[in-house]
Formats: structure tokens, C-alpha cells, sequence
């Protein structure tokens, strides 16, 4: 199966599938900036809520740009991506990318490995492990089992708030990177800082502009969360529902048997394909994660032919179908708890 799948990803180089394409990232850069630009324009005319949910959008968008110059996707410059994704990131959308890339890097490497994935530790609120419930201290662990049972019908409600955890995990990351372990995050330290201080310096001028403390308020919800749940309902998605590993187990000698089995695609189309930045083609993503999105729908014909040749499921669902499953698994988990808890 290794070498097969060797075999394929030379197909897919020799197809130019894997090639760089920088005319369609300027074309996506100027596009979500225009979408940026707008909200700033309907906030000037007074249109403020609107501002504040295409702001929300604007920041999603930012968000799948960002990564697919943090996977060094728009071109073969790498100090270019890290400086544009340094500008997208951190300072438009306040994320920071030394943060994104540490714990992305991880998920792509050991992908729905337990110990190893932070992506799937989302402990204390949510438990997708019984081990998930072993972490913490007797007492803790009481107070977090009388919660953890509720987790599926609370874990819609809590989508919004991902983008307050991400801000706020990137502001704790860049004013510890002077003293980290690696030098090239003492050596980023400065522009990761500056970079962050600035977002927030013109979201909250921004927030002064508007008339009055309430709509100051309903704007900084409204634009933050909306941000966080148009994000969060992607992410969420692709592999909360599907299989989880050992820490030590041998999947992780097949790289390709590990992204397959552990990821589920949502069924394209072309608004899907834009308003999920090509996430939804999550397989595709995680075999390949240099090939620019503008690739992905045409890698998918590959890889399910690659599949059926190799005897490996290819997950894709509708979203409400895959959903679904995500808030099955949380209600199995919660139902475990409960059970042990009597």
C-alpha cells in the first residue's frame, strides 16, 4: 500500500497537480480583501450589523488563506508564504502562525492520534475518549462528570466561541515565544508580537468609531462569534467523527491508511468549495497538503480510484449527515460516562 501510494502522488506531480498556482491565490487574496474592505465601507454608511457578520466572514476567509500559506501551497517562496501568512494571520485575523503551525503540523502528522493530536483534546467540556476523563485530579474530574454527560447538547452552542479560544491560545503563544525551546520561534518572537498587538489595536479602534456602547458590544459579538462558528462548523466536521488511535499504534507506519481511516469529506460543490476554503475535500488535503485548493476537486477522481484499488472506505457525506455522527459519537462518549458514573 506504501508504495502504491508512492506511486500516485508521482502521478499526481507528473498530472501538475502539485504545481503552484499563484495567479489563483492573487485572485483569492484580493477577493477576501475586498470582502475585508466592504465591511469596513458599510460600517462607515452606518450599515453595522451587516459590517459586522461580512467581518465574520472576512475572517473565515483569512482563515483558509492563511492555511494554505502556512502548507506553503500559493508558491515555492517559502520566506514569501510565511510573510503573507504572517499578514493574513496574525495581524487581519489574529491568529498567530507559529501557534497554527506547531499544533497543525502535529494533526497532519498523527491525525486522530490520541496523546499526539491536540485537535481532538478538547477536554474539560468535551470528551471523545474515555482517557480524556484520566487527565485531571479526583476532585476536577467530579465536577467535570457532572457536565461531560450534556457534552452532545451543548457542543452546537459552544461552535461560536472557537475563534475566543484561538485568539486568545495565539495571544498566550507569541509572548512566550522569546523564551521557547526553538530558536526560529526566539528569532519570529518580535513580528509574531507586533503583529498580534496590531490586530487588536485596530479591531478595538474600529469599536471606538461606532456611535454608542451597545452597538460597540453587538458588533464585537456579533463579528467574533460569527467568525468563530463560520470556521468552527468546519473543523469540526472532518474528523471529530471518525475513528480515533493509540498513541502507539501501528497505522502510523502507513501515512496514507492513517489520513483515510481517520477523515471525512463533506460533498463538494462549488459554493461549498468556496465558503469552505476546499476543507471539504479534508482527504485530499491531509494526503497532499502542499496541492493548492484549486487542485483538490480534480485529486479527488485519484483518490478514490486509489482507494477502491487498495480496499480503504472513502468517507463523504452530506454535512447534516456527517453532523450527525459527530453528535452520535459525543452522546456514546456521554452515555459511557454515565454509565460508569452509576
Amino acid at each position: 500500500m506504501v508504495e502504491s501510494f508512492e506511486k500516485l502522488r508521482q502521478k499526481l506531480h507528473d498530472d501538475g497537480l502539485m504545481k503552484a498556482n499563484e495567479t489563483y491565490f492573487l485572485f483569492k487574496a484580493i477577493s477576501t480583501l475586498s470582502i475585508m474592505a466592504f465591511a469596513f465601507y458599510l460600517q462607515y454608511l452606518g450599515w453595522y450589523i451587516t459590517s459586522a457578520c461580512l467581518l465574520a466572514l472576512a475572517w473565515q476567509q483569512f482563515g483558509w488563506l492563511t492555511h494554505e500559506f502556512c502548507h506553503q501551497q500559493p508558491t515555492k517562496n517559502r520566506p514569501l508564504n510565511d510573510t503573507i501568512s504572517l499578514f493574513f494571520g496574525n495581524f487581519l485575523q489574529g491568529f498567530s502562525r507559529d501557534w497554527w503551525k506547531d499544533k497543525h503540523n502535529t494533526h497532519h502528522a498523527a491525525t486522530n492520534v490520541i496523546d499526539h493530536d491536540g485537535d481532538i483534546d478538547l477536554a474539560p467540556l468535551f470528551a471523545f475518549i474515555p482517557g480524556d476523563l484520566c487527565k485531571y485530579k479526583a476532585s476536577f474530574e467530579k465536577a467535570i462528570l457532572k457536565i461531560v454527560p450534556y457534552q452532545h447538547l451543548y457542543f452546537t452552542a459552544m461552535l461560536p466561541m472557537l475563534r475566543f479560544s484561538w485568539t486568545g491560545q495565539s495571544v498566550q503563544w507569541v509572548f512566550k515565544e522569546n523564551q521557547m525551546e526553538y530558536k526560529v520561534y526566539q528569532r519570529n518572537a518580535f513580528w509574531e508580537q507586533a503583529t498580534i498587538v496590531g490586530h487588536w489595536a485596530w479591531v478595538f479602534y474600529q469599536l471606538f468609531l461606532l456611535p454608542t456602547w451597545p452597538l460597540r458590544v453587538a458588533y464585537f459579538i456579533i463579528s467574533q462569534m460569527g467568525g468563530g462558528l463560520l470556521i468552527a462548523h468546519v473543523v469540526t466536521f472532518n474528523h471529530n467523527s471518525v475513528d480515533k488511535y493509540p498513541a502507539n499504534s501501528r497505522i502510523l507506519n502507513n501515512f496514507a491508511a492513517l489520513q483515510i481511516l481517520t477523515t471525512r469529506n463533506m460533498t463538494p460543490s462549488p459554493f461549498i468549495d468556496w465558503l469552505w476554503g476546499g476543507l471539504n475535500y479534508q482527504i485530499e488535503h491531509h494526503l497532499f497538503p502542499t496541492m493548492p485548493r484549486c487542485n483538490l476537486n480534480a485529486c479527488m477522481k485519484y483518490v478514490k480510484e486509489w482507494c477502491k484499488e487498495n480496499n480503504l472506505p472513502y468517507l463523504v457525506d452530506d454535512y447534516f449527515d456527517g453532523y450527525a455522527m459527530n453528535l452520535q459519537q459525543l452522546k456514546n462518549m456521554a452515555e459511557h460516562i454515565q454509565a460508569k458514573a452509576a
